[in-house]
């Protein structure tokens, strides 16, 4: 036996071995990028809508898949430590306007190392949120309040009795609990 038939009998051998290992590899490294894509499409598709479960999902899932990634990582960092950082002294609208600040830069760092080619702008005005969105939102928040106060007994149910005549007479419910 010579040198050609023992690496022909490793590579008989060895061959199926390294392919199925490859694959492997092959198979995870398009896993971890599928996850990354699907952070990414998430937070795309709900930038107008931080506080919906699915982008709230997503940005606690950065820090699971983009470990690897300094500059996601740090982007995502600065992020989140404004978010839960609202000083009384600040105002709302300031807060919020660099909390958007901040979004965009998170995506834009995500998008550059997803190969994606968007600039800031497109990614600060590029989505849709109707106006019937934020109405609804604002409702809720109020019915919300409204309810807590009731059921916390810091506010009373109005109850209003009319008359035939359409007249009538409010009467509040007192230490309603």
């Amino acid at each position: 036996m010579d040198i050609t038939d023992i690496i022909m009998i490793f590579a008989v051998f060895l061959g199926p071995i390294f392919a199925v290992q490859i694959q492997k590899y092959l198979e995870i490294k398009r896993e971890s990028r599928n996850r990354k894509l699907y952070i990414f499409h998430t937070l795309m598709s709900t930038r107008a809508t931080t506080l919906s479960q699915n982008h709230v999902t997503a940005l606690n899932m950065i820090d699971i898949d983009f470990y690897r990634n300094k500059k996601v990582i740090v982007a995502w960092r600065i992020y989140y430590d404004h978010l839960n950082s609202q000083s009384s002294n600040e105002s709302i609208i300031a807060w919020s306007e660099k909390c958007v600040e901040l979004l965009v830069e998170l995506l834009y760092t995500m998008a550059k190392y997803l190969e994606y080619d968007f600039d800031k702008v497109q990614l600060k005005r590029g989505c849709y949120r109707p106006m019937g969105h934020d109405d609804i939102e604002s409702d809720q928040r109020k019915i919300l309040k409204g309810l807590t106060s009731i059921l916390d007994g810091k506010n009373a149910i109005p109850i209003i009795f009319k008359s035939e005549h359409g007249l009538g007479e409010t009467y509040e419910v007192q230490n309603f609990k």
